[in-house]
């Protein structure tokens, strides 16, 4: 019982210790990269660098920063990530010099972009780790037919569908709303037919009040179809 004890007060002092720890804001260090990491003391002194980043670090962080409940983001944006993962200012033989290994990551093959649809719906936020839905994904895909979308599990967008378009487009949006507003963020698509203004489908629910949205976006809301 005491070894149980004892164990819990560790764990608390732990815990204690860490909360207590802190971090450095995040800044732009780009134009450090090729630094020494024992020369970050030269700024830091030591004050908000965890007691991990020793002289190896350069090596032996990617051990770390693969474990589950890592917290390199409270420090480190993704972008401090790609000077070296994707060899931005870096020079372009860092990973044969220093690592021997390429850094994007083993799914990202030569083929990845005929397969990319499929590693994408297994686990969207995989890539948003890297990679922003809307800039990154629209780059391309509103280069193509509407219709490509279906590919991508958007049954809406299934031009073969015809007049089935107008049922399904509903069922997608209620299922994933945030999805539909990556490429139609200002909401002008859905009122093209959800507007007093075109006099086509009404967009209020059933037993809806006006009233309660009304005042809680003083009108703001109200006003994107009625004037």
């Amino acid at each position: 019982m005491k070894k149980f004890f004892f164990i819990v007060a560790l764990l608390g002092c732990a815990l204690v210790y860490l909360q207590q720890q802190s971090y450095a804001e995040k800044v732009a260090h780009k134009e450090y990269a090729s630094m020494p990491i024992k020369d970050c003391n030269s700024c830091h002194k030591g004050e908000g660098i965890a007691p991990n980043h020793d002289a190896d670090f350069f090596r032996s962080h990617r051990v770390l920063a693969s474990k589950a409940g890592n917290n390199c983001s409270q420090c480190h944006s993704q972008a401090w990530c790609l000077d070296c993962h994707q060899g931005g200012g870096t020079g372009d033989n860092l990973s044969q010099s220093n690592f021997g290994r390429d850094y994007k990551p083993k799914s990202h093959r030569s083929d990845f972009i005929s397969i990319h649809p499929i590693k994408a719906q297994d686990n969207p936020q995989q890539c948003y780790r890297c990679h922003e839905q809307q800039s990154f994904c629209n780059s391309c895909h509103s280069k193509l037919p509407r219709n490509n979308l279906k590919s991508l599990g958007f049954k809406s967008h299934d031009n073969s569908q015809g007049a089935k378009w107008g049922f399904e487009h509903g069922r997608e949006a209620r299922r994933s709303l945030q999805a539909c507003q990556t490429c139609h963020a200002d909401g002008d698509t859905c009122k093209t037919c959800h507007s007093a203004k075109t006099g086509g489908v009404n967009p209020h629910p059933r037993g809806f009040k006006a009233g309660n949205l009304r005042d809680r976006s003083d009108g703001k809301v109200c006003r994107s179809c009625h004037f």
